[in-house]
């Protein structure tokens, strides 16, 4: 070191040119796939400018080159909120549903002319998001939940496609360094990185990775970013965050090209739903040709203004969709064949198969649908099976390969009665089930739903203290649960009075329940969340849904006839009709809210952190006081509120003229 010989005025004009080649060369090679230089050449050149910054360390930036793999290994991640959450995808498996999600978007919109798309080939790697202040990265975070992430910058410093600074011979620099920029895109390993990477694994004794996403993100979260260099990553960018003038996605993808990050070059612009077909189809047959691995395409409304219209449902845009490849298939052996009693009774034949891998992962448990699926496929207990994953999360039996039955083969036989509670089945259409209401398995499948997350969420009621309880007979119905009393509980195994007394209290703090939340907590046959909610919003009380005939549900948006048949029949049952009536002795209905309530009727939206309460408990107070909320920013919102830190829906609110309000107002409001 000491025998470099430059002065301080000199090393601060070579450190800029050395910069400014190495950063040429980085955007030619990982952007442009147009190597300018060899890699010792590359190699010679950072190592140069380490040894002069060495010298001066003054003169060490941030997003200089060498600071790619930092010192000393973190002692934990820190959590970071999404100033814009990052949604999940709903799939598709087929063209006839990638077009009921057009002509959904269509009716939606009242436009019956057909959308343009942007189809992206989708990177079976980790999302991340990456912001820039002024042009430098300054944060790079995981997806985690959606709203928060884990701070894995540093990490992410150490992959080259990834610019520490955004390029400045871009025409769009000026407006993307001007404050806050954000892009979003996937960390992946290549094959052949994971591959190389399994093989020393290997040698080491060390345990190997199921496949190149595991693998990535198991190096993005690595303590110490040494390792996570040695791993040998790559990046993509498929979204821009912060608006800078782009009109539709596809401008997007040449932005940031422009800006230095890498794209996926095979992307394309389609007129029409046929076109995205054809895209799909070809990269179905060619994905085994390409360096990485891939589980689909991206199918993404292309006209942005459109898409920020067409808004969120759920935790899904509704202008995006992943139309997911055939599922990748594996073969094993069946090693019995068992029941699964639902909560509405139904039984479902599971074949316990011998460990095997399919797409990364270890299934030792598929389903066989029903007795007709069994037979239909010729199933036995030692067939050899090709196992498939449904959407790649529900591992099916496919076919039987007959020419390596055993002789001992064993023919599965429906049994007459209930296998938990010896009640005679019945036969519904093409499923058994069990008519006993008091059966322990409906009760507590029931029961488990009941008080999950999305329904009641009582806390502390897992599924062996439901279990426990229905065995001692103190519960049989969800309503039983609010009868409950601490010396009921004390006596327990797993209970002493400290805990029976927060359990108790537990339930009795989910005495009053909103509408939406209630009809979920049923648990009615097709009725998922979104559609409880759409229900509740409809029709407003409980008693309307009750008297509702079923033409009047079909009304009901996002509901078709299977669903609204099952939400007819269900309401009049008999037996159900009974547990409703006692669960409305002990628990308050928060219907559809006061008439004079100003929230009424309004539809709201969230910015940033709220002191007060949670994101989530904000959005439930809105739904019971009988409004509306939603995950982003569209043109027929009413309400912004704004806590600390507002991210971009701020920007779009303002630009449609939609009325932003803080924190205490909407407090205001709410308490109205």
């Amino acid at each position: 070191m000491a025998s470099l010989n430059i002065t301080f005025e000199e090393a601060k004009r070579e450190v800029k040119k050395l910069r400014r080649l190495i950063e040429k060369a980085r955007y030619a090679y990982h952007v442009l796939d147009k190597p300018i230089m060899e890699d010792d050449v590359l190699d010679s050149l950072k190592h140069k400018l380490y040894q002069i910054e060495q010298k001066y360390p003054q003169l060490i930036t941030a997003d200089s080159p060498t600071q790619r793999v930092g010192g000393k290994p973190l002692d934990k991640f820190k959590k970071v909120p999404h100033q814009v959450p990052m949604l999940s995808l709903e799939d598709a498996f087929s063209l006839e549903e990638l077009k009921e999600w057009e002509q959904r978007n269509q009716r939606l919109l009242k436009n019956k002319k057909r959308f343009e798309y942007f189809a992206e080939l989708k990177m079976d790697g980790l999302a991340v998001s990456l912001v820039y202040e002024n042009g430098t990265l300054v944060l790079g975070a995981t997806r985690g939940d959606g709203h928060t992430g884990e701070d894995v910058t540093q990490n992410l410093k150490t992959i080259e496609s990834i610019p520490l600074h955004l390029r400045k011979k871009s025409k769009y620099y000026q407006r993307a360094a001007k404050g806050r920029f954000e892009v979003r895109g996937e960390v992946f390993m290549s094959a052949r990185s994971f591959l190389k990477l399994n093989k020393q694994r290997k040698k080491k004794g060390l345990p190997l990775f199921a496949n190149p996403r595991n693998a990535a993100a198991g190096s993005v979260r690595q303590l110490d970013s040494k390792i996570t260099a040695e791993r040998d990553l790559d990046f993509v960018v498929y979204d821009i965050v912060t608006e800078i003038g782009q009109k539709e996605h596809s401008q997007e993808h040449e932005i940031a090209k422009d800006l230095g990050f890498k794209i996926i070059p095979h992307n394309r612009l389609c007129r029409n739903l046929e076109e995205v077909e054809k895209f799909k189809k070809h990269w179905e047959k060619a994905k085994a040709k390409l360096p990485y691995w891939i589980d689909g395409v991206v199918v993404i409304v292309n006209n942005n203004r459109i898409f920020e219209q067409l808004g969120v449902v759920g935790k899904a845009p509704r202008g995006m969709i992943a139309y997911k490849f055939s599922p990748e298939e594996s073969t094993t052996k069946i090693k019995d064949i068992i029941l699964q009693v639902g909560r509405t009774g139904a039984l479902t034949p599971v074949a316990v198969l011998e460990p095997v891998q399919v797409r990364g992962t270890t299934v030792t448990r598929a389903t066989l649908h029903n007795e007709d699926y069994i037979k239909e496929k010729d199933v036995r207990i030692g067939d050899t099976v090709v196992v498939y994953k449904a959407g790649d999360i529900i591992p099916e039996v496919l076919r039987v390969i007959k020419e390596l039955r055993p002789k001992g083969a064993k023919k599965f036989k429906m049994p007459k009665y209930c296998p938990r509670c010896g009640t005679k089945l019945v036969k519904e259409g093409a499923f058994w089930r069990c008519p006993n209401p008091e059966c322990f398995s409906v009760q507590r499948r029931r029961l488990q739903h009941f008080v999950s997350k999305g329904a009641f969420d009582i806390e502390g009621l897992g599924p062996k203290i439901l279990s426990q309880l229905i065995e001692q007979g103190l519960i049989k119905t969800p309503a039983d649960l609010f009868d409950l009393t601490e010396g009921d509980l004390e006596p327990l195994e797993r209970f002493a009075e400290k805990s029976a007394q927060n359990l108790v209290k537990s339930i009795r703090a989910r005495r009053k329940m909103g509408l939406g939340r209630f009809i979920y907590a049923l648990g009615i046959r097709h009725v998922g969340e979104q559609t409880a909610y759409d229900l509740a919003r409809y029709f407003k009380t409980l008693e309307k849904i009750k008297k509702a005939s079923l033409e009047e549900i079909e009304k009901v948006p996002n509901i078709g006839t299977v669903v609204a048949k099952s939400i007819y029949t269900f309401f009049h049952n008999k037996k159900n009709q009974s547990l409703l009536k006692e669960l409305l002795k002990r628990v308050e209905l928060k219907e559809k809210g006061s008439k004079k309530s100003k929230i009424f009727g309004k539809s709201f939206c969230f910015t940033g952190a709220l002191n007060s309460l949670s994101r989530d408990e904000a959005k439930e107070k809105v739904r019971e006081l009988g409004g509306m909320s939603h995950s982003d920013v569209t043109h027929d919102l009413d309400y912004l509120v704004k806590g600390e830190n507002p991210g971009s829906k701020l920007q779009r609110a303002k630009k449609y003229g939609i009325k932003i309000i803080s924190e205490k107002k909407f407090l205001q409001l709410i308490n109205s």
